[in-house]
């Protein structure tokens, strides 16, 4: 397991191109957020008393998240268990439980970590997510077809898109 503090610089991410990346593992989910350079301001919105909130929706065998993180725009990334590095069970949820997701700002361009927040997401949505997970993980795979599944959803749908037509969701108003 890896410790993340802020102020930390990871070697990997210096340099690494603005996006969102998210990951399940056994011990909870990840979600990276690269912004190159960001404002005092953009930091702030991460903090613990502004908005969250998290959607998905499958298209194409692709699961489709989307977030909104303070008064930020929606933010959007695919997940696919396939391509998961630490997943090897999926945890029964019980009722009033949830998956613990922890979010990670990061300077794009220096590799530092400029925030961090732990999330608890609600039993509705991770019991949602793990189902499609589950499906999912049933599915074949092939990472070239893959590739064309997602260059044909960004083609077709914009990230309000996504949103709109995504029907399961977690809001966190602190």
């Amino acid at each position: 397991m890896i410790k993340y503090e802020v102020g930390q610089i990871i070697p990997n991410f210096v340099g690494h191109t603005e996006g969102v990346q998210f990951d399940v593992a056994d011990d909870g989910a990840t979600m990276l957020v690269f912004f190159r350079n960001p404002t005092s301001s953009e930091i702030r919105q991460f903090e613990s008393k502004n908005r969250f909130e998290i959607r998905f929706v499958e298209l194409s065998d692709i699961i489709m998240l989307t977030i909104k993180i303070g008064n930020l725009n929606w933010m959007d990334t695919p997940y696919s268990v396939h391509l998961s590095k630490n997943l090897t069970k999926l945890q029964d949820i019980k009722e009033n439980e949830g998956i613990g997701l922890t979010l990670i700002l990061i300077d794009a361009a220096t590799g530092e970590i400029k925030h961090l927040r732990l999330l608890g997401l609600s039993t509705n949505f991770t019991k949602a997510l793990f189902k499609a997970i589950k499906e999912q993980k049933n599915k074949e795979f092939n990472e070239e077809l893959y590739t064309k599944k997602l260059n044909l959803i960004y083609r077709k749908y914009s990230t309000k898109e996504i949103v709109r037509v995504s029907k399961n969701y977690c809001k966190i108003d602190n």
